[in-house]
């Protein structure tokens, strides 16, 4: 049975809100990984394959992710998401502090995480018209572009300026703030869910846009 919830701006507001600080941190950390694994390396190898991890298996799990978002509670696979990052995230920071960091720890975490933000992305995007009202859509689009190219924008930027202050560490910590936010924000609001099996066509939609969107990322 769905879950039936009347669709309020509002809560979409505070939802977004939150996904949008945890983008900015999720920014911050990976352009401070990929300065860290330069310095550590001293090779452009190394920031390839930090992305080339991060990003293949999102693709290759993007035609099952669509089924799991329809069939699961989607604020519990949006918690997920954010849990896990934060969860690793902080092995790659306790690495760090212990001088044990080493760059295939961040392909290997690279990897989980991306499949996991691909979920939780996935989960959060389908429900972005069940929370908002139809006359919001446009309004709720255009914040989600910000979020996303906003934070690719600010997220680079702040972690290059703060870089050589606090260090990976401290923009790590920064990160695992910004999840913190973000597991809040969505913590007392009710994520509607659709009834199961009816929405083959947003799932293919979702599926090659997905698909495309990680391509382009590849080919940067």
């Amino acid at each position: 049975m769905a879950q039936k919830s009347s669709p309020s701006l509002l809560l979409f507001i505070i939802v977004w809100s939150g996904q949008l600080v945890s983008t900015i941190g999720s920014t911050m950390s990976t352009f401070a990984f990929n300065i860290w694994a330069w310095e550590f390396s001293g090779q452009v190898t190394s920031l390839a394959l930090v992305d080339f991890f991060t990003l293949l298996p999102s693709i290759f799990f993007a035609p099952i992710t669509g089924v799991i978002v329809d069939r699961c509670n989607r604020k519990l696979l949006m918690m997920l998401g954010d849990t896990v990052t934060v969860i690793l995230t902080s092995v790659i920071i306790g690495l760090y502090f212990t001088n044990h960091l080493q760059v295939w720890h961040l392909y290997i975490t690279g990897a989980i995480a991306g499949t996991f933000n691909q979920i939780q992305w996935i989960a959060y995007s389908a429900s972005v018209s069940l929370m908002v009202p139809q006359q919001h859509y446009v309004r709720a689009n255009s914040m989600d572009f910000v979020s996303s190219y906003g934070a690719n924008i600010v997220g680079p930027a702040l972690a290059g300026y703060l870089y050589y202050s606090i260090g990976l560490g401290g923009i790590g910590l920064i990160d695992i703030t910004t999840f913190l936010i973000a597991i809040t924000s969505i913590l007392f609001i009710k994520i509607p869910q659709t009834e199961q099996g009816s929405c083959v066509y947003s799932r293919v939609k979702l599926l090659h846009f997905v698909l495309l969107k990680r391509f382009r990322e590849l080919l940067k």
